[in-house]
């Protein structure tokens, strides 16, 4: 009986240091080199900031640099220039670039909300209904979502985008141009919606655009031609598919470090939070999206393009398959 005792132990001991090495072989990070992610400074990209603060990047990845930028355009910008390995930016982003012919893909998406994109009117501009827009100065960020969520409300109100003065702001310039009445609405995405709203809860009124436009945000790159960047790519996800996993499971800490990360309230944090959907994925819904986009993008002469590309070409499905197969339903 001693034996084989002695014998089961010494299994054990066997089968925990062989545990022990795969987990430590598991968790080698994949690039030795400093791989830089242009991020958007906004909850939406909360899945970056949980990996970063739990130290999932150095876990599974090594060095990576997350590059706090304003907006998915300057996001991708600085892709484009060389500034950074991948970036996040919206569905939006991703429309206008492919319609410019820029070659680049999407390694999945993240996030998704149906009311993170607003519209916000002034009550002392007598905007109460959409009609109300006519002939008014609407302040948005044009090449992004709130360009797209605001010509589609106002098409479903029968308002050409002829018919209201759109006037080009940075994202984080909206906040101050309503405030200070040099225009009578805007089209601003979180946190500057809330920002606005917070300014003058009793002036501002929200148009009603929930489930108009359910924004995405998603992990773009330059094409994947060596193994070392679909390495790098493959680690991220890895990361990222961690980190969605803890919000789902402590969400109240996971909003916690996005607080902390982002200086944001409470009170702010809960706003948002509530229209949140963190998940890896890459299916059929976004491409309808996008062509959706592009139509009215070709249409409302805001590219000189007469034709939409083929958008699935700039989907990369290879990666985020091996990580989570049940993730992609986009077929090539």
């Amino acid at each position: 009986m001693l034996n084989v005792n002695i014998l089961v132990r010494y299994m054990w001991l066997i089968s925990g240091c062989f545990l022990v090495a795969c987990s430590e072989q598991n968790t080698t990070p994949n690039t030795s080199k400093e791989v830089v992610i242009a991020v958007s400074k906004t909850p939406l990209s909360s899945p970056f900031y949980v990996a970063q603060k739990l130290g999932y990047f150095d876990k599974l990845c090594g060095n990576v640099v997350i590059d706090d930028t304003v907006g998915g355009n300057n996001s991708f910008k600085k892709v484009l220039e060389g500034q950074a390995d991948f970036a996040t930016s919206s569905d939006s982003v991703m429309m206008f670039q492919a319609l410019k012919g820029t070659e680049f893909v999407n390694l999945a998406t993240f996030v998704q909300s149906d009311n993170d994109v607003k519209i916000l009117a002034l009550r002392t501009s007598g905007i109460v209904t959409g009609k109300d827009l006519i002939n008014k100065k609407i302040g948005v960020t044009k090449g992004a979502a709130g360009e797209y969520l605001l010509s589609t409300y106002l098409a479903m109100r029968g308002i050409k985008v002829s018919d209201v003065d759109v006037i080009d702001y940075a994202p984080n310039a909206l906040v101050s141009a309503l405030n200070n009445n040099d225009v009578d609405a805007i089209v601003p995405w979180e946190p500057y919606a809330y920002q606005s709203i917070s300014l003058q809860p009793q002036q501002i009124k929200a148009m009603n655009t929930k489930n108009l436009y359910s924004l995405t945000f998603n992990l773009l790159s330059l094409k994947l031609h060596d193994s070392q960047r679909q390495s790098d790519a493959a680690c991220i996800l890895n990361a990222l598919d961690r980190a969605i996993q803890y919000i789902a499971s402590e969400p109240e800490h996971a909003k916690q470090i996005v607080m902390e990360r982002l200086s944001l309230t409470q009170d702010f944090i809960d706003w948002v939070w509530q229209d949140y959907i963190f998940k890896l994925s890459l299916n059929r819904s976004l491409i309808l999206s996008l062509e959706s986009q592009a139509v009215w993008a070709i249409e409302s002469g805001l590219v000189d393009v007469k034709v939409a590309p083929n958008f699935g070409l700039h989907i990369e499905t290879k990666v985020l398959a091996k990580i989570n197969p049940q993730a992609v339903t986009i077929q090539h």
